[in-house]
């Protein structure tokens, strides 16, 4: 049977209920601005009925509040997880190909095409009046310009590589952090709901460190009950094991004793595990921030660019197809293969055509090679191409003609040296040709990462606030729910109320 003091009870249970709400409600308030907070709301029932014993069988008793709950949908979190990795990898690609573009675009406006037309206009200088000192300067000092040009070229292109290098370390550095972060967060998490607390804030605080990680790499998560309050929460990239409850995995890098590409810095950082297992860079489900630095650093379209040596034992570069652990994005060392292989047919062209075996000096000496290697054991390439310092302290040692008996006017070498403007030794193109088809690759990666970028940043905005419309706080609802808490809690405060005026009648007025 009901105590005789059971409606106060019933009310007493109201009141705190009603007071939780107010609080739950006031930390939403609170939190109305506070990234990644995930609303919050009091879970009640009514509270076991009590037999009466009487004609009307039970009496409610109440009510109980069993938890303060997250309001969050785990789908939209997914969801918006899944969109931003491809975000992340979008955005970054629309940076760096936006750098490479700008770097190379200076084919189109005041770079090498002027140098190249400089270059041939001075050997058409040069074919008028082939004895003047001041025609031969100014040819080998255009043959300077385009290679301080590649060579300009060259550095800046290996400056990308080495910013996105730094940034693979970065990022492996951020994905250690977050995955001890969510190591600790998992054992403060059980602490707290093993003792039957509500760990929302906490789990709220794991979410946001979800969210950034899935930023650098895809990631997939699994939680699942182990006991009373108590989970294995774990953390998955790219199928592999990050964070396996409180335990968590790190990643290192280490600099690559020998380079990936001949053009490739020093420095290139592989990534493995620090237990020894292997990280498979190059793989195909791998996406995010991390995918796209380790494409624009490696990507050499499928191939890989070494050096070798031809017939006669000189050093050279070529590239080879390789499918297996490779990317086949075009990246740093695609445009640098690709220059590699222009100045490697240009300067051959031009030497075998001032060095060759008919080639000689107004003075009846044997011509000389034009363009040379900086750098001892390497070919002439975009980085090391230079003008032969020979030429450069003495003119004179330039080959103008085949037949010096002729006289000086006699220049059929330089005319060979302007036919080469027009000539396909480029992949059946021109040089012109040639490195237009460079700016047509570049520039239709770049269009595609800001059209992937845009489409990606809209949906990550609808995604968003599809989980703002579950998850956030919305100060016209709370404002309405704060006023619908204070109105119950009034009735519970008025229901307290009259109890103790019936009890008061009860004990002190009743027999009197």
């Amino acid at each position: 049977m009901a105590s005789t003091f059971f409606g106060l009870n019933i009310a007493y249970t109201g009141l705190q209920a009603a007071q939780v709400a107010i609080n739950t409600t006031g930390h939403n308030i609170s939190n109305i601005n506070t990234p990644g907070y995930s609303r919050q709301q009091a879970s009640v029932t009514a509270d076991d009925a009590l037999r009466t014993y009487a004609s009307y069988g039970t009496a409610g008793s109440g009510v109980i509040v069993n938890s303060i709950e997250q309001v969050r949908n785990s789908y939209y979190d997914v969801k918006y997880r899944g969109n931003e990795t491809s975000y992340g990898y979008y955005t970054t690609m629309e940076k760096y190909m936006t750098q490479l573009e700008d770097y190379l675009n200076e084919y189109t406006l005041e770079g090498f095409s002027a140098a190249y037309a400089d270059f041939f206009e001075s050997a058409i200088q040069l074919q008028r009046t082939p004895a003047e000192e001041s025609m031969r300067n100014d040819f080998i000092n255009k043959a300077q310009s385009i290679a301080d040009y590649f060579n300009t070229l060259s550095t800046n292109l290996e400056n990308v590589q080495k910013d996105a290098n730094e940034e693979i370390k970065n990022k492996v550095e951020k994905i250690n952090t977050i995955s001890t972060s969510i190591t600790s967060l998992n054992k403060q998490i059980n602490q707290i709901e093993a003792n039957h607390g509500d760990a929302n804030d906490l789990r709220d605080s794991r979410n946001n460190l979800l969210d950034e990680l899935s930023k650098i790499i895809n990631i997939e998560t699994t939680e699942t009950q182990v006991g009373e309050g108590i989970t294995c929460f774990k953390v998955f990239i790219n199928g592999q094991v990050l964070v396996d409850d409180r335990n968590s995995y790190k990643l290192a890098t280490e600099a690559k004793k020998t380079p990936r590409n001949a053009s490739d810095g020093d420095g290139m950082y592989e990534i493995s595990w620090e237990n020894g297992l292997g990280f498979d860079e190059y793989s195909s489900t791998l996406s995010g921030d991390l995918k796209l630095l380790l494409d624009v650093r490696d990507g050499c379209n499928g191939e890989i660019e070494k050096y070798t040596t031809d017939a006669e034992g000189n050093p050279t570069l070529v590239r080879e197809n390789v499918s297996e652990h490779n990317t086949t994005f075009k990246g740093v060392p695609y445009y640098q293969a690709k220059l590699n292989e222009f100045v490697q047919i240009f300067t051959s062209a031009v030497n075998e055509i001032l060095a060759g075996p008919d080639a000689r000096t107004i003075d009846g000496e044997q011509g000389i090679p034009l363009f040379v290697t900086k750098y001892d054991g390497t070919s002439v390439n975009a980085s090391s191409v230079t003008v032969n310092k020979e030429l450069i302290a003495d003119q004179s040692k330039l080959a103008t003609t085949s037949k010096p008996d002729k006289g000086e006017s006699y220049n059929d070498i330089i005319e060979d040296i302007i036919a080469l403007r027009d000539k396909k030794l480029y992949d059946g193109g021109t040089g012109a040709y040639y490195l237009e088809s460079i700016m047509g690759d570049v520039a239709i990666d770049s269009s595609k990462a800001k059209q992937f970028s845009q489409n990606f940043t809209n949906l990550r905005t609808t995604v968003q606030n599809q989980r703002l419309s579950v998850m956030g706080v919305d100060q016209d609802e709370e404002g309405m729910d704060l006023m619908k808490f204070q109105e119950a809690y009034n009735l519970n405060a008025k229901m307290m109320s009259v109890m103790n005026q019936i009890y008061d009648k009860l004990i002190n007025g009743t027999g009197v």
